[in-house]
């Protein structure tokens, strides 16, 4: 009898391990296919381009550098217009000095939404190339390619550029990504998804480069920091389950996720952070940060430091996922 019902503690144990496993984890079956990469011409020189003018900027993009931030602006701004969009600017006030978030709508904003973001803002005394002039390289990748592709869609995608992700405002209303989030619930916009591109070009094949917040997540994981990850909260599994299905099959690079506590260290690091606090669905691209790139918060954070080659799949695989949603 005791034996019986150790085998059926076990068992229920095993079970329990299981699904919480499955549920961090999220496996798929999905496979890449070069047939759909290929219509997708994402570049890997015009994503170096835009990384290397926002790090060419007078200064550091800081928060209190305005000549920088401008010049930041004018070029997201510009290239938005360059690529056949209207641009909006989202302009508010943290700690009394303005500030502005860069919208641009690839199809009409009355529909539901897709938003697609990145911070433009750097951390200190550094241009900051993966935190995070990597993201609105992607977020301008992207305009680029929907501009190019014309996808016909029933919603609207939604491409921001914030400011203020950085220290001091981190974790404020005072973020831009909070005030975008606000507006549009304010508003009554229905966000289907938000899709949040924070640091997504440093990667290492070397074993042993890749660190996580909890260390039972290396026996889950990769030890090599040479995969893209895709970060969910405990109420939008279904959503990271798609678009990392969607991302396999479109991106010839490894492809990761999990779904856990917003609590847990880096897992609300960014701007998704507000879209959840807001009850809505965001998700995360990420390569994880300073649990990776020894040059985070660092001088030597530089553009030579990335692998644009897979940004290119990154974003390769971000576009198909976003339009097919």
């Amino acid at each position: 009898m005791i034996v019986y019902t150790l085998t059926i503690l076990l068992f229920i144990l095993f079970i329990i391990i299981g699904t919480a496993i499955y549920s961090v984890y999220l496996p798929v079956s999905s496979n890449f296919e070069k047939s759909i990469a290929d219509t997708i011409p994402a570049n890997a020189q015009e994503l170096e381009k835009h990384v290397r003018a926002l790090c060419s900027t007078t200064g550091f993009r800081n928060y209190t550098n305005k000549l920088a931030q401008a010049e930041a602006v004018d070029y997201i701004k510009s290239s938005f217009e360059k690529f056949g969009y209207k641009t909006h600017i989202q302009e508010f006030l943290a700690s009394g000095e303005p500030y502005k978030n860069i919208i641009a709508f690839y199809g009409d904003p009355k529909k539901d939404r897709i938003v697609v973001g990145a911070h433009y803002d750097a951390f200190g005394e550094q241009h900051g190339a993966d935190d995070n002039a990597s993201g609105i390289a992607g977020v301008l990748e992207i305009a680029r390619l929907l501009n190019l592709l014309q996808p016909k869609l029933n919603y609207c995608i939604e491409l921001v550029a914030y400011a203020n992700e950085e220290r001091p405002f981190f974790t404020t209303k005072d973020m831009g990504s909070y005030v975008h989030a606000k507006t549009n619930i304010d508003n009554n916009v229905h966000t289907t998804l938000m899709v949040c591109l924070e640091m997504i070009g440093y990667f290492d094949e070397k074993e042993g480069t890749q660190d996580y917040p909890v260390k039972a997540l290396n026996n889950l994981y990769p030890k090599s920091a040479d995969f893209i990850a895709l970060v969910g909260n405990l109420k939008n599994h279904s959503a990271v389950m798609k678009f990392k299905i969607d991302m396999k099959k479109s991106a010839d690079i490894g492809t990761y996720s999990i779904n856990a506590p917003s609590s847990i260290k880096g897992l609300a690091n960014s701007d998704h952070r507000n879209y959840w606090q807001f009850g809505q669905n965001a998700i995360m691209v990420t390569d994880t940060s300073y649990f990776r790139n020894p040059n985070y918060h660092q001088l030597s954070d530089s553009p030579e430091s990335l692998d644009y080659k897979k940004m290119e799949e990154v974003i390769r695989g971000t576009y198909y996922a976003i339009t097919q949603y």
